[in-house]
């Protein structure tokens, strides 16, 4: 994947956050260690899983030490084997250190959300219905967990609040006029999404031309029962959905699946940098 100019802009700030957040230029470990000319360190994968975040690894030791370089055995979106190294790094050592912690925190997290992604859309089995993530991100790393799971085929619910319309049960609890208020925002000329808390709000919903309906936290005779009332309006399902139950869900009918766990409860995948 290729970044624009203004997501390179982006990954390179969030980088170096991450490196002023560590201190690295102030480690007073390596403070003491009289600077070798070169030293080679692997990356190894220490459980299997799905290997990603090598833009922000990169990052890493460009701001820190334009020298040191990395070798990837492997790219973004590859399985990876317990066991299996992914990369080479070589350059002095010191600079190698300063940027382990951070290099590894974006590959382990990046890493862990990519393969549980995978996981879901094995579980899904159904490749007519979209799996989608949601905003329910760690603040400050949309952009990375969102490449997390675009490499995987799992795009955005909505990315951000400029991205479409998205009409909740709070925000028709301050529209007065539900009429009127579409007619201005399809000015905005984005796809307009309305949630249902149940099936008259279904059937409210199905009157107006809109992109997608919602059914948040519905049961399965509930969804079944939407579809049928549904003017050929996509349906988006969300709640109490997990990988040991996806698969119930995946209703002729159905469009897209977002699932906010995907990116909320992220398990890391356990990678090791080690010098030689």
């Amino acid at each position: 994947m290729i970044f624009n100019s203004k997501e390179k802009k982006i990954l390179t700030a969030q980088v170096k956050t991450a490196l002023i957040e560590d201190q690295v230029m102030d480690d007073l470990t390596c403070r003491a260690i009289k600077i070798q000319n070169k030293s080679i360190a692997k990356v190894i994968f220490k459980e299997s899983g799905i290997l990603c975040g090598k833009h922000w690894v990169d990052e890493v030791f460009k701001i820190i030490d334009k020298k040191v370089k990395i070798k990837w055995h492997y790219k973004d979106g590859d399985h990876i084997k317990k066991g299996n190294k992914i990369a080479t790094v070589t350059g002095n050592g010191v600079s190698i250190l300063k940027g382990e912690r951070v290099a590894l925190n974006y590959l382990q997290t990046l890493s862990g959300i990519s393969t549980i992604v995978k996981r879901y859309k094995d579980c899904l089995r159904n490749k007519k219905i979209k799996l989608l993530h949601t905003r329910k991100t760690v603040p400050g790393l949309r952009n990375a967990i969102s490449y997390a799971c675009e490499i995987m085929g799992c795009n955005a619910h909505r990315y951000d609040l400029s991205k479409s319309i998205l009409i909740k049960e709070n925000h028709l609890r301050l529209i007065k006029d539900l009429d009127n208020y579409l007619t201005k925002v399809k000015k905005f000329k984005k796809p307009i999404i309305m949630e249902a808390r149940n099936l008259n709000d279904v059937k409210r919903a199905n009157k107006y031309n809109l992109d997608r309906i919602l059914l948040d936290n519905f049961t399965l005779t509930q969804i079944k029962k939407a579809i049928k009332i549904t003017n050929k309006i996509p349906i988006e399902i969300s709640g109490n959905i997990n990988i040991k139950n996806i698969r119930k869900y995946a209703i002729p009918g159905v469009s897209y699946i977002s699932i906010g766990a995907l990116t909320k409860n992220i398990k890391a995948i356990d990678i090791s940098l080690l010098l030689q």
